[in-house]
């Protein structure tokens, strides 16, 4: 891609979605080589330094990107062909896939070093008044039956859990549409969490100054 491919990537920047912003942070990830820092901290103002030479690269890729109007502006310029590759979500692409709106043979890849995803997180408050209620619920929610019947198949999303606990509560159908083109362990391996405040905030504003939207 870049300049041998112009115009062939395609991404919202960070205002236009999270597949955006995803992309961003990836980069990141990858160019500064401190991923690890970033999603577990601690945090250190002397880590921006290392995001200087990432953003002079990105801004150079992005002349030759396209810019797409949000995560469904990506998907739909892929449809048409006007773009060949570019960060969606997973769940938006195989919506749009079993409805017809995108090629039967385009796939998903995740690549390395990994792309960040919106994790989810069950939180109880210390001082909850129905605490053993709460454990029971997250215990529920978090179960294979749920993740399975409640994420997966409902919303075509990654489960929550780790996914060889939920193969059993699949049909082969669902499961081999969900992770034919991405495995398991591709996602142990390459799917990351975003950055721990105030990093995300600090690398959103460093885009902004030195790539704009």
């Amino acid at each position: 891609m870049g300049r041998k491919n112009p115009k062939q990537f395609g991404y919202n920047g960070i205002k236009g979605g999270a597949s955006g912003v995803s992309f961003v942070m990836g980069w990141i990830y990858s160019f500064a080589n401190d991923g690890a820092k970033l999603m577990q901290g601690p945090f250190e103002k002397s880590e921006e330094a290392k995001w200087q030479e990432p953003f002079e690269k990105l801004k150079a890729f992005s002349k030759y990107a396209t810019m797409t109007p949000g995560n469904a502006g990506t998907l739909d310029m892929l449809s048409r062909g006007e773009i060949s590759i570019g960060p969606v979500w997973v769940d938006m692409f195989y919506s749009w896939k079993a409805n017809g709106q995108l090629p039967p043979n385009m796939k998903l890849v995740l690549p390395a070093p990994g792309m960040p995803g919106q994790t989810m997180y069950y939180v109880i408050p210390k001082k909850s008044a129905n605490k053993d209620l709460a454990e029971k619920f997250v215990n529920l929610a978090e179960s294979p039956q749920v993740q399975a019947n409640g994420i997966v198949k409902r919303f075509n999303w990654y489960p929550g859990i780790d996914a060889k606990y939920v193969q059993a509560e699949l049909d082969p159908a669902t499961w081999q549409k969900l992770f034919t083109d991405i495995s398991p362990e591709d996602l142990t391996q390459y799917g990351k969490s975003f950055p721990i405040a105030p990093y995300n905030t600090a690398i959103l504003e460093a885009y902004e100054r030195q790539i704009g939207n």
